[in-house]
């Protein structure tokens, strides 16, 4: 028999979830998640072990939130990075967007093996400055009408791009640091 889920909302089956994790892995593999945090590496490995642990064996006849197995195991492993690393923050179109660019993980390193520390200053610098238009969730866009969902597409396009632009600025100024 599967085990009910119980928790009121998306967010908090997410952040239960990642706190269950957290509190049995390794220093080893936190530490590797942290020196890796690209969300989509992780899709047919840890995520694997999330979905099958966590999702795919739990009764979700209970609650009214989108449960997409896919998704649901990339909103956790995001969810475990936010609670790893200071400046990740979770359901941040920039923050995801530059974390899952591979040459700034790459710079990242560098930065840390030259300084001892991530940019983490950096990359608080240039959240900052990402003012991305809010969007809807995917359950709220579920119930959209195509006009509505034709134009809240747009918008995540638009931040998206905008969000590119900004990591590209990031990255070049990173790049820099480390020439020095």
């Amino acid at each position: 028999m599967k085990k009910k889920v119980s928790c009121k909302n998306k967010i908090e089956f997410i952040n239960e979830v990642a706190e269950d994790c957290l509190k049995d892995m390794s220093v080893e593999d936190k530490e590797y998640l942290m020196e890796n945090p690209v969300a989509i590496k992780y899709h047919f490995s840890y995520c694997l072990y999330i979905r099958n642990n966590y999702i795919h064996n739990r009764d979700f006849s209970n609650v009214s939130f989108f449960t997409h197995a896919d998704d649901l195991s990339s909103d956790i492993i995001r969810m475990i990075f936010s609670k790893l690393l200071p400046d990740y923050e979770y359901s941040n179109l920039f923050i995801e967007t530059l974390y899952d660019n591979e040459e700034f993980i790459l710079l990242r390193k560098k930065y840390k093996d030259k300084y001892g520390e991530y940019p983490e200053t950096l990359v608080e610098r240039y959240k900052t400055h990402a003012c991305l238009e809010p969007v809807h969730s995917r359950e709220e866009r579920s119930l959209f009408n195509n006009e509505e969902l034709d134009r809240e597409l747009e918008l995540i396009k638009r931040n998206y791009d905008n969000a590119l632009v900004i990591v590209d600025s990031l990255i070049k100024e990173l790049k820099g640091m480390l020439r020095n």
